[in-house]
């Protein structure tokens, strides 16, 4: 049994778009995956017009709307499996319009030779769109597949353009032109760039979730500091590989939320974190009401003056629920940190000062080994 390649095209696109659609149900029905999906199930029908449709001026109707949509479809797909946004809405504008014209020449009886050309000249345009967004992306491997198989379907848009009339009326309308080798020719390159497009969108959208989850998975949802893990990798991946650890604690934050309630403590919290956030290169949130800031190449000194700004910034706050004469207050710890020692010690060290500046009555910098106690316990560890 023979099996036309327009047959192995339909099979070949289906399979891709069923492909596409489980990819679509497992990343959260990106809208990549969407659009790509559409695309190619319109792509499917678009295949069997070219083979099964005839010359008929409804098959030829359907595949001037249809076709433009496709490169349309896929185009948007790249853009936002990428991190970009939609084409420009006049864009899709002069794609409508397009499509009217070539439906009104349609309609009005003109040579096929004329009517196709607004729809697959503005198909041609929406690839030319995608391959300036692909050279304005980030660099990278998938960005640099895209452009390649994007760069061969656009080339092969380009070679059916002049000729695209001959795929609809067995060559009538350029009787001296042998259709069959450009047939061959858009089928071959078109089975091998779709493929390679689809592989590189679904590897580009689940790159992108996998860093989504990544970014979930080391922020804190609440404020968007980093977790204690995070916090602590970051800490031993900065330059240079010492400085100042600062362990911060919002002062009867219980009395808050029992107070105003957990929405008004949700508020508290953020307006903390954005000062600590705007302080330091690297901040985080240790669960509740308990901070820590990392001072990489500052002294104890003057990671305590930061600290004493971050307390006096944050005794300013004023939230719309407070009464006038409530105040807000933190209380924090200095240490040092240094990479001939474990992290975990530092953090001790900031835990006994910031307990310390509790039992002074908080609202207070301390700085370890300030005292007696700890810098006897600075010795032991040493």
């Amino acid at each position: 049994m023979q099996v036309s390649l327009y047959t192995l095209m339909l099979f070949l696109v289906a399979g891709l778009a069923a492909i596409v659609m489980f990819v679509r149900i497992g990343a959260e029905r990106h809208a990549a995956t969407s659009y790509l999906a559409s695309a190619l199930l319109f792509g499917g029908v678009a295949t069997w017009l070219f083979d099964a449709g005839g010359d008929g001026p409804w098959t030829r109707a359907a595949l001037y709307i249809i076709d433009p949509l496709v490169i349309w479809g896929v185009v948007q797909a790249i853009r936002l499996a990428l991190g970009g946004e939609h084409s420009p809405p006049w864009m899709l504008r002069l794609l409508f319009a397009a499509i009217a014209a070539s439906l009104g020449l349609l309609l009005l009886g003109a040579s096929i030779r004329v009517e196709y050309l607004p729809a697959i000249t503005a198909q041609v345009i929406v690839y030319l769109d995608g391959i300036r967004f692909l050279c304005r992306a980030k660099p990278g491997r998938i960005r640099t597949g895209l452009l390649v198989s994007m760069g061969v379907m656009t080339l092969t848009a380009l070679v059916r353009l002049p000729f695209f009339p001959t795929l609809l009326d067995a060559g009538r309308a350029y009787p001296l032109f042998d259709a069959d080798w450009l047939q061959g020719f858009l089928l071959v390159t078109t089975s091998f760039a779709v493929p390679a497009v689809t592989g590189f969108i679904i590897a580009a959208v689940i790159q992108r979730q996998l860093g989504i989850y990544r970014h979930q998975s080391q922020h804190d949802e609440l404020t968007g500091l980093l977790t204690r893990r995070a916090f602590s990798d970051n800490v031993r991946d900065h330059q240079p590989g010492f400085g100042a650890i600062v362990l911060t604690d919002i002062d009867f934050f219980k009395a808050v939320n029992d107070r105003h309630g957990h929405g008004v403590g949700d508020d508290v919290i953020r307006l903390f974190a954005e000062l600590l956030n705007a302080a330091a290169p690297v901040a985080g949130r240790f669960g509740g009401e308990e901070f820590a800031i990392a001072l990489p190449g500052y002294s104890l000194a003057r990671a305590a003056e930061v600290a004493e700004s971050l307390r006096a910034a944050f005794a300013a706050v004023r939230h719309s629920s407070f009464a006038p004469d409530q105040r807000l207050s933190a209380s924090f710890g200095v240490a040092p940190y240094f990479r001939r020692r474990p992290l975990d010690t530092s953090y001790a060290e900031a835990d006994r000062a910031l307990y310390r500046a509790k039992n002074m009555g908080r609202n207070a910098v301390c700085i370890f080994g300030t005292n007696e106690f700890e810098r006897g316990a600075a010795q032991k560890t040493a």
